[in-house]
């Protein structure tokens, strides 16, 4: 299942956390980042790469509209805009928007609206033919007056840590600024999966899938590190 990366903009932290509620209930539903200004959403969307943003029309700042109109971005995030005020789906729909929807809506209004979204990304994946996509096969990291060139099939678990992510090759520990979401975006999701909000592993550095109680689970990986699962994240692990 291809996870789909969405960034919530909205400056209502209830509807906020309503959309996450609802989100929870799809499987492939990643959320990279949320925003209540069109300020941090613009940053957030373009740190991010999201498939898809959930974006409220009136907000503090630039406002929906005019954030959907200045993301000159390739490829460009889908956009699905969440709002109380009917009489602007004209205007929504002219910036290329996927959907409209009117609160107070559904879960399956929601789920429709989802749909088209995986609808359109597939049809978007496969005129780029995105078998041929490139990942990454090295990072670069700066040490002092140096930088080092760490091939990602060395990884074996990467580590969000603030604004660095760890890159953890057999006993040593590489920092890279970036953060987690961003460099997953570019490895080979073949290879390297997502098991919590702070971990992601190389698959074939799993060796062991262990339940703890409780639907927590553990994966433990060559020579005996043990990292949380979380149930979220847990059927990306075959």
């Amino acid at each position: 299942m291809t996870a789909l990366r969405v960034v919530i903009a909205d400056d209502e932290p209830l509807a906020r956390s309503r959309l996450r509620a609802l989100l929870a209930d799809h499987a492939d539903i990643v959320i990279a980042a949320e925003a209540e200004d069109a300020d941090a959403a613009l940053q957030a969307i373009r740190s991010e790469r999201p498939d898809l943003v959930l974006l409220d029309v009136e907000m503090p700042g630039l406002g929906g509209l005019a954030l959907a109109r200045r993301l000159h971005m390739t490829p460009a995030p889908l956009i699905v805009f969440v709002t109380a005020y009917a009489d602007h789906a004209v205007d929504a729909f002219e910036t290329g928007a996927i959907d409209y929807l009117l609160k107070p809506f559904d879960e399956a209004r929601l789920a429709t609206a989802l749909t088209r979204v995986r609808a359109a990304l597939a049809a978007r994946r496969a005129l780029a033919g995105e078998a041929a996509t490139t990942y990454l096969e090295r990072v670069a990291v700066t040490l002092g007056k140096r930088t080092i060139f760490v091939a990602t099939a060395s990884i074996d678990w990467l580590a969000a840590s603030a604004n660095y992510v760890e890159l953890h090759v057999g006993a040593e520990v590489h920092l890279l600024r970036t953060t987690l979401s961003a460099l997953e975006a570019q490895l080979d999701p073949r290879v390297f999966v997502r098991i919590h909000r702070s971990y992601a592993v190389r698959l074939d550095a799993v060796k062991e899938l262990r339940s703890v109680g409780a639907g927590e689970y553990r994966a433990i990986l060559a020579g005996g590190v043990e990292l949380p699962v979380s149930q979220r994240y847990r059927d990306r692990l075959p």
